[in-house]
């Protein structure tokens, strides 16, 4: 099983310092609009929903490490499981981008079986009822599971997207994390409003 990456201590993981420091501040920007917007550029135009949901979902892929790695793909693929919410905001957030040094491709797909190079597979509300076999394929995969669907977490997702006092935040499950061989970084655990699984995660690891 993966190792539980304690949220309160600093831990330095091979490969990671450059990339955090390139999108640290990036990162950083995002969370203080959504808790201090009046400290943000009064010329900054506040950004909708979708472009809120598609920044978490690049910098999702910044903070997480795969242990497995999927044969005979270049590309980092964010997958959008189910009907798009996000239009051409999820595109557009990460055109030109990489992550690992492979370029991000955004694919819409529309079984879980198609998720086979999904490093990010974000599950869109009209999914919510097959979330059990959802997960069986996602853990097979090694797939970092995103949501937005109430409650997504305690069912067994990993990431959770949801409101919290007027912003969009995220909750984060460490023990499904970690049954699918992901490894987490302390810094995104730090800025979650909520944090599950972390007994259960902790026997897993020993």
């Amino acid at each position: 099983m993966g190792r539980l990456t304690e949220p309160y201590k600093q831990r330095t993981i091979p490969g990671w310092s450059l990339a955090c420091r390139r999108t640290r501040w990036v990162f950083a920007l995002l969370i203080c609009c959504f808790l201090h917007p009046r400290e943000c550029s009064a010329q900054q135009t506040h950004p909708t929903e979708s472009q809120v949901k598609a920044a978490y979902l690049y910098n999702f892929g910044k903070f997480v490490r795969w242990q497995v790695a999927a044969p005979g793909n270049d590309s980092f693929d964010i997958c959008v499981l189910g009907k798009n919410p996000f239009g051409s905001a999820l595109a557009t957030t990460v055109a030109g981008e990489k992550i690992d040094g492979k370029p991000i491709a955004v694919k819409n797909i529309a079984n879980p079986s198609e998720a086979v190079h999904c490093k990010i597979l974000f599950i869109s509300a009209s999914e919510g009822n097959r979330l059990k076999a959802i997960f069986s394929v996602a853990r097979l995969t090694n797939s970092l599971t995103v949501s937005d669907i109430p409650g997504f977490t305690e069912q067994g997702g990993m990431i959770e997207l949801l409101t919290h006092e007027g912003r969009i935040r995220f909750q984060v499950n460490v023990a499904a994390i970690n049954e699918a061989k992901l490894t987490v970084s302390s810094e995104l655990l730090k800025v979650a409003v909520k944090v599950i699984g972390l007994d259960q995660a902790r026997e897993m690891s020993k």
